[in-house]
């Protein structure tokens, strides 16, 4: 690992030794001062249910390098020095008192007030609270970033379960224009709308920012109610606040989603599909991550500007090489590699599947639901075949490499294996990146 920075009072010259421990020291030591770094706003969005154990993670992190950051909850309250910031302040009293969504904020109050253990209120309400923080945030966000010195060009949006990769972010955000109104994440439809998915992270350029500030702007103080009015019941009415951002952002000031998978995507590296769609592409976020996912990726992102620097980004084939190759070289027990794009299954274990059914797949199919060893035959007989899983009745084949994760804990066990010549052609297939995938 790298040397620890000097202390404030060591005297100015310097032996040659202690020269190369500076020239070595680690790479957060300078990540605030990043060209570029001090333009980035990272705006946090999370709940006070699971702030106490999703949030300092962060602090350890990501937080350590981001010049500029807010973080937003259902409850405003500060935890240690760090102000958390209540995205559904701006909300209107009508529904905040007695609209059915709002049960858990105004329980959250009565809990804060008494001094007891947030953690309890976890459940479903926070789904139904979660949608109301959105568009409200982002306009308290671009007010407080308009205080901000130099002037923000970028909001970044993430959610206390993302992983946000800070020195690809950098790199990707550096070639584009924050004058023109760019709307950026991981493509998703709801009805008309294509949105990006909150949870794997959206970007918003200073412009596309303005342009939705100004829309609100439009008629002073009444055209603000008006807005208001208008969106908080919408907003009642829909099923997801980051659809509500993107139809406000389209409708309203003309600004779309620019698709940006698989930069931005919601897996994580245990669940995403190892493909070309992936391979030679920049890997910002990864979602639905524990704390200790969140270091691990960190970690990783340090080591490796640490031996690339700054203006290297690492792709998603050096996610591979890190976390997944040396995993799947072995077939393992209590695991789940989430192969499920073939389903053979006995029709005594699951009624999804008539005996007369069953009978008509090919003999080689019908021995996969007698052991693992058959299983994998089965897989090995088809040729998009690359992974599978045996439980006893049950025979699940995957056409894209994915690791899966342990079930050791869960009510069913499963054993995976993967073809493994299979598996070096895909590698050996994917393995020139000459050209990065910079974009969606």
């Amino acid at each position: 690992m790298a040397s620890p920075m000097p202390h404030a009072g060591m005297e100015e010259s310097k032996t040659a030794e202690d020269g190369a421990a500076q020239a070595h020291q680690s790479p957060q030591a300078d990540c605030k001062n990043v060209p570029g770094a001090d333009r980035v706003l990272v705006i946090l969005k999370t709940g006070a249910t699971e702030i106490f154990e999703k949030l300092p993670e962060h602090f350890l992190t990501l937080f350590r390098c981001t010049p500029n950051y807010l973080i937003y909850s259902d409850l405003e309250q500060t935890l240690s020095d760090h102000p958390i910031h209540d995205a559904i302040a701006g909300v209107s009293d009508h529904y905040k008192n007695h609209h059915e969504d709002f049960e858990l904020y105004r329980q959250l109050q009565q809990y804060y007030r008494e001094g007891q253990d947030f953690g309890k209120l976890k459940g479903d309400g926070g789904w139904n609270l979660d949608k109301w923080k959105f568009l409200p945030m982002l306009h308290d966000v671009y007010r407080k970033a308009e205080r901000m010195e130099p002037k923000i060009d970028w909001f970044v949006y993430i959610e206390a379960d993302t992983s946000l990769s800070w020195n690809n972010l950098l790199l990707w955000l550096k070639r584009m224009d924050p004058s023109k109104p760019h709307y950026l994440g991981a493509q998703n439809v709801v009805g008309e709308t294509t949105f990006a998915h909150g949870g794997s992270g959206f970007v918003m350029s200073r412009a596309a920012a303005k342009k939705l500030e100004d829309g609100r702007a439009r008629g002073g103080e009444e055209g603000i109610r008006a807005w208001d009015e208008k969106w908080e019941k919408l907003t009642s009415e829909s099923c997801c606040g980051d659809e509500i951002v993107a139809r406000a952002l389209l409708k309203e000031v003309g600004v779309p989603l620019t698709p940006s998978w698989p930069l931005i995507q919601g897996e994580t590296v245990s669940s995403i599909d190892w493909t070309h769609n992936h391979w030679c592409a920049l890997a910002v976020t990864w979602h639905h991550v524990t704390p200790s996912e969140v270091d691990t990726m960190w970690q990783f992102q340090m080591n490796w500007v640490e031996d690339h620097g700054w203006d290297t980004p690492y792709l998603y084939a050096d996610v591979y090489t890190q976390f997944i190759s040396r995993h799947i070289t072995v077939n393992r027990t209590n695991w789940n590699n989430l192969s499920a794009d073939r389903k053979l299954v006995k029709p005594s274990v699951s009624s999804d599947i008539s005996p007369e059914e069953f009978h008509k797949l090919p003999a080689h199919e019908q021995r996969g639901v007698d052991g693992f060893d058959e299983c994998g035959a089965a897989c090995a007989m088809d040729p998009n075949c690359v992974q599978w899983m045996y439980a006893p009745g049950r025979c699940y084949l995957g056409k894209d490499i994915r690791l899966g994760k342990s079930d050791d804990r869960e009510q069913d066990h499963w054993k995976s294996g993967w073809v493994q010549e299979r598996v070096r052609e895909r590698r050996k297939t994917h393995e020139d990146c000459r050209r990065i995938r910079w974009h969606g």
